[in-house]
């Protein structure tokens, strides 16, 4: 376990060193064993192995892949990037859009704001202040203030519903409804309710 977080380590620092990549982040890492130096005596136990670093771009998952893993539709996503909630997708040669990794946790996110009440332009706020270096905690803690103060009424105006419906329904003589003949302009039993 100790040496894959050192091989880890090592390899994050050498792509970081290298003049082929700008950004760390920029690339995922896969790595392979190509071969070991042997040739030092087994006392020397400071010989560090050979080890060759194969990278691939970040951007190599298609908009199907990225739908399916986010548990959203294909539309959906486009829907995403006109709001400006997704970045821009690179493109392929082929002229496919090429999504990274970091679009599928994004996604996730913006479901799970969805979920607590929030809608998707105060999501977009969010994650403006995140990309601006900004935290975002204080905004979404006053978002979910109004959302509950906003559930909160209209539980109370359910509640008043619900009892005039009660009170409503128990007046109206069901045995007489069938052939009853409805006055009002569509139909009275509903046109009388405040």
């Amino acid at each position: 376990m100790n040496q894959t977080r050192v091989l880890v380590f090592v390899m994050r620092k050498e792509v970081a060193r290298s003049d082929d990549v700008s950004d760390v982040d920029d690339v995922d890492l896969e790595c392979r064993w190509c071969s070991t130096d042997r040739s030092a005596s087994s006392r020397n136990r400071g010989v560090a192995e050979k080890m060759t670093l194969h990278t691939r771009p970040v951007n190599t998952l298609k908009v199907g892949q990225v739908a399916a893993e986010a548990g959203v539709g294909v539309q959906t996503l486009h829907y995403y990037e006109r709001l400006g909630l997704l970045p821009k997708p690179n493109r392929s040669d082929a002229n496919y859009r090429l999504y990274s990794s970091e679009t599928i946790r994004r996604v996730r996110f913006i479901k799970k704001a969805q979920a607590l009440g929030l809608t998707l332009d105060e999501t977009k706020q969010i994650l403006d202040l995140k990309a601006h270096g900004r935290e975002p905690c204080l905004k979404v803690a006053e978002l979910g203030e109004k959302h509950l103060h906003e559930i909160d009424a209209r539980l109370a105006q359910l509640r008043a519903y619900r009892h005039a419906l009660a009170q409503a329904v128990s007046a109206w003589p069901k045995k007489s409804l069938s052939p009853r003949k409805c006055a009002g302009e569509f139909c009275d039993l509903i046109e009388r309710l405040p």
